[in-house]
């Protein structure tokens, strides 16, 4: 296994930067997932460390070991890609062991190796199966299984999941992970899907338009973005935000939206009165308040997801959601008060979008 170092790493397509002096070290045994929306550069800087896109500027390393002109087949890495690219013609045995009969590895050493891959993936009944016969999440394991088998140094992974239907996909997830922690392989894990993220990495990196704004576990992102972009991109459903100004009052500190209304906040902010500010909170730090206390909200939309129910609302002016694990009987256009857990709350720069 190996390490893999991304230094000030940038990729152009003629006069168009896609990606801009990434700079990442992922440690040996780790689990890492880039995540991003759609034309962040997070499936281009992967192609970058398979070799299958050059490097315009910047070092990629495997170990030791520089790698940026060294052929994908020689820079020992194994990848699993969105569409599975199997070999329809070809058997679940023959997909797997395809790249062990390139490398002439002996017929023993290539029936050892499947099965035991077979065995990792739960794949010993369809050995002898074409692709075809498979369902979807049985394709993805085939796909995992013929990059299992040439025992890389490092483990790519290329949206895997994002053509499998949504109870599959849990159950995949599940199961790459559990497959990681059993195999201990250094894996760079590419998604869209900040779910995925989350339940799967051992750190994430958050990628917005070619360029990295946070890294850091799943709770330090979650619990402390450093921006109103992480803010909003981790976490479903996401952070509400209300812009307003920090005041100082006699009972204590609030931010004031533009319609007037007041919403408390830490007292640490006592000493930037005044200054413009975006209040952030996730919608399960909302309570209810009692009467004459917290800050009015109409409903106007309520959706039950079993275990809690989602409450949107209009609250100073903006949509907010708020979660509740209790089943109030909300109705729309219902007039309820809010409370927020100001330990939870955060505030951003107005201007720059930092995290104060």
């Amino acid at each position: 296994m190996a390490s893999v170092e991304i230094r000030g790493v940038e990729k152009a397509f003629g006069v168009a930067k896609v990606l801009h002096s990434v700079s990442i070290d992922i440690k040996d045994q780790e689990f890492v997932v880039l995540v991003g929306p759609s034309g962040c550069g997070k499936s281009t800087l992967l192609r970058m460390i398979a070799g299958l896109e050059t490097i315009s500027r910047g070092e990629i390393a495997i170990g030791s070991k520089v790698i940026n002109d060294v052929p994908p087949k020689d820079r020992d890495i194994a990848m699993v890609f969105q569409n599975y690219a199997l070999y329809p013609h070809m058997s679940v045995f023959d997909n797997i062991s395809f790249s062990l009969k390139l490398r002439r590895k002996s017929k023993d050493e290539i029936k050892s190796r499947v099965r035991e891959a077979a065995e990792i993936l739960n794949l010993q009944n369809y050995l002898q199966r074409s692709p075809r016969q498979l369902s979807g999440g049985q394709r993805q394991r085939v796909a995992m299984g013929r990059a299992l088998v040439r025992d890389a140094q490092v483990f790519l992974y290329d949206e895997p999941l994002s053509n499998l239907d949504a109870k599959l996909r849990v159950s995949m997830r599940t199961e790459i992970k559990a497959l990681h922690q059993r195999l201990k392989t250094t894996s760079v894990y590419v998604t869209h899907d900040q779910i995925e993220a989350l339940t799967m990495a051992d750190r994430i990196v958050v990628m917005n338009a070619g360029r990295v704004e946070q890294v850091g576990t799943p709770l330090e992102l979650y619990d402390t973005p450093a921006n109103l972009f992480v803010a909003d991109f981790i976490g479903s459903p996401s952070m509400n935000f209300i812009k307003g100004t920090l005041t100082r009052t006699d009972a204590g500190v609030v931010v004031e939206a533009e319609d007037g209304t007041r919403l408390a906040a830490p007292q640490q902010f006592a000493d930037r009165e005044g200054q413009k500010v975006v209040y952030g909170v996730r919608p399960e730090h909302f309570g209810l308040a009692t009467a004459g206390a917290g800050s009015e909200a109409i409903v106007e939309v309520i959706e039950p997801t079993g275990a809690n129910i989602e409450v949107f609302a209009k609250l100073a002016g903006e949509r907010i959601c708020a979660i509740f694990s209790q089943r109030h009987p909300f109705k729309p256009g219902d007039r309820i008060r809010l409370t927020t857990d100001l330990d939870k709350v955060h505030l951003f720069d107005a201007e720059t979008g930092r995290r104060l």
